[in-house]
């Protein structure tokens, strides 16, 4: 693989880890459902693989992020930079160690709670994403692309895979 092609697909991780560990997720849970396959089963390994990768991984991701690279994420965003990003630096910090303290515990109790802080704060930035877009004409990469679609998409199928585990408590144990 060439430099250029290496630096393409760094470049194209690094700006779309919610879509990547999102998809990660889902496919660990169909592998890890395979021999017993059944929805609410599926559903709840999904949720568990989403608290490690989407939450944890992607909420210590967007604190690194956010602390390290403020000026630039915000550029990116289509916003000024403000004080305001060590602040969701370490909003991302609570939201990855609720991911992955929800794989540690495993208890439903626990999870549902990661999952509704989660799906509350990313589904509400989607909705500022459409503001700004729809207001503002913000088109920027990180304002309309992929994190548009995943802050809106990722919460809704999170309450979806909730409703469709209801009964399953089998790697809750």
């Amino acid at each position: 693989m060439s430099n250029e092609a290496m630096a393409a697909l760094i470049r194209a991780l690094l700006s779309n880890v919610p879509v990547w560990t999102l998809i990660l997720a889902l496919l660990l849970a169909v592998l890890q459902t395979r021999r017993a396959w059944r929805v609410d089963r599926w559903a709840e390994a999904s949720l568990i693989w989403i608290a490690f990768w989407v939450l944890g991984i992607g909420g210590v991701y967007g604190f690194v992020a956010h602390l390290a690279f403020g000026p630039f994420l915000a550029e990116q965003i289509g916003w000024p930079n403000s004080p305001f990003q060590n602040e969701v630096a370490y909003a991302n910090l609570t939201i990855g160690i609720l991911g992955f303290s929800s794989v540690w515990y495993r208890r439903r109790d626990y999870l549902l709670a990661a999952m509704v802080a989660y799906g509350s704060w990313f589904f509400a930035d989607g909705v500022g994403h459409v503001v700004s877009l729809l207001v503002d004409n913000n088109n920027a990469q990180f304002n309309a692309g992929s994190i548009l679609y995943t802050d809106l998409l990722t919460p809704l199928l999170v309450v979806l895979l909730l409703w469709l585990s209801r009964a399953e408590r089998y790697r809750l144990r």
